[in-house]
């Protein structure tokens, strides 16, 4: 399901030494229950209820999680040639809360840096995560003047390294990046758990518990960070349409074969959206222009069914032959924060403006529902400015976990947005939205 890709170096980091020996030190002289609480909370422990009781003094370390930040850290990314596509999904990432204080959480140094399962096994030569861990604690220095700018050339490097599309020099792609940089983080930061005791049943695809349990057991035997973060589930039905007539007299006890995958970003071809909410409307008058899409008709547009005849028929092994087929996608989990790719093609101006909102709702789209309303906050946007190619620019629009305000970083320069809709919403063309899923 989750192949491994590419490789892997590790980066030491100054004074891991130092910091290691005071944590040491702090948790000689702590009693059992301050111990839990500075491991935990990284705060200066409550006093105790015993008198006479001396109080550890707790040393705090350069990396502290966002909740303890007073005031956003406004640190740009240098342009090192033409990395700016790279720069803005970047800070986009940095603001994910969840993900970067993992990043900033000082007892998870060591499992990214020297655990790293990709550099134990495999030994390979380039590795991302110790790379990325040292850009989120340079983006989130404390006390960093708002005018200070980091240059990411450690991490670039060994991205350019990693992978062709990503060139030092060339132009790229946002939506390639966050892509490549998302799988090759999980790849080597999951940690693998076999449950021996809760094996499944052999693989059963038209039996949905079944292969439901079979995808589940594989896909927990495999979890990140990443996953826990940006992973959501899919189901895929695939009906043969000579089964579905005849499947009582194959032994079927129904004709709808099941499958189930991961995603970690969904990507809607506005296009594409477009000529089906035409279609869909043909004797209807539509709301705004015809060149106005909402998220509604991206998500109708995902989940819709799909008749696979002619040159695209499926090979059926109940049939053991080609027959026409109706197939269909939906979201069976959301993810914590969804990322959304507002495609447009190569190469291809924007003909089709989204109207796509700061709170979104996509209860109506989840079949599994954890909550009753599964809304999700906009707080991330990287927008494309021009075509595709070498004068192609990117920036990126971000709402700080710190004090919820929301400021543009436009590679080394970083400014404060007054306007949402019209210097976010309305700004460029926006092209990766993220959302944060309301707990």
């Amino acid at each position: 399901m989750m192949k491994e890709l590419f490789g892997g170096k590790i980066f030491s980091i100054k004074k891991e030494k130092e910091a290691d020996n005071k944590n040491k030190n702090i948790n000689k002289n702590a009693n059992n229950k301050n111990k839990k609480e500075i491991k935990n909370k990284n705060i200066i422990p409550k006093q105790p209820n015993k008198q006479n009781q001396q109080i550890p003094k707790f040393i705090p370390t350069k990396i502290i999680p966002i909740q303890t930040y007073s005031k956003p850290t406004l640190i740009g990314l240098t342009n090192i040639g033409a990395t700016c596509f790279i720069n803005s999904t970047l800070q986009c990432l940095s603001q994910t809360e969840d993900l970067t204080n993992y990043f900033l959480n000082e007892k998870n140094k060591n499992k990214i840096i020297n655990e790293n399962n990709i550099a134990l096994k495999n030994k390979n030569e380039n590795q991302l995560s110790p790379a990325f861990h040292e850009l989120i604690n340079k983006l989130w220095e404390k006390n960093a003047s708002n005018n200070k700018s980091f240059s990411p050339n450690n991490l670039v490097k060994i991205i350019n390294e990693m992978n062709p599309l990503f060139k030092l020099g060339e132009a790229g792609d946002s939506k390639d990046f966050i892509i490549f940089i998302l799988e090759q983080l999980h790849n080597e930061l999951k940690k693998s758990f076999n449950d021996k005791k809760n094996t499944p049943d052999p693989l059963d695809q038209y039996n949905k518990d079944n292969t439901l349990q079979n995808f589940l057991y594989e896909f927990k035997s495999e979890c990140s960070i990443i996953s826990d973060v940006f992973f959501g589930i899919y189901e895929t039905t695939n009906v043969c349409l000579n089964c579905k007539k005849n499947y009582n007299s194959k032994n079927l006890n129904n004709p709808i074969c099941y499958n189930y995958g991961i995603f970690n970003c969904l990507i809607f071809p506005l296009e594409e959206v477009k000529n089906m909410k035409l279609k869909n409307n043909a004797n209807q008058i539509m709301e705004n222009s015809n060149n106005v899409v909402n998220m509604n008709d991206c998500f109708d547009f995902y989940q819709k069914n799909e008749l696979f005849t002619g040159d695209n028929k499926n090979y059926c092994n109940i049939c053991q032959q080609l027959f026409d087929s109706i197939y269909t996608t939906k979201i069976y989990t959301s993810p914590n924060f969804l990322i959304l790719i507002l495609n447009r093609g190569k190469g291809k101006k924007y003909n089709v403006k989204l109207d796509f909102p700061e709170i979104l709702n996509i209860t109506q789209y989840v079949m599994v529902k954890e909550i009753p309303n599964i809304i999700y906050n906009l707080y991330g946007v990287v927008t494309h400015i021009g075509e595709s190619g070498p004068n192609a620019h990117f920036v990126a629009s971000c709402k700080s976990p710190v004090d919820g305000k929301w400021y543009r970083y436009n590679d080394a320069i970083v400014n404060s947005i007054s306007d949402l809709k019209r210097e976010v919403i309305d700004f460029g063309t926006p092209y990766i939205l993220f959302y944060q899923k309301n707990k």
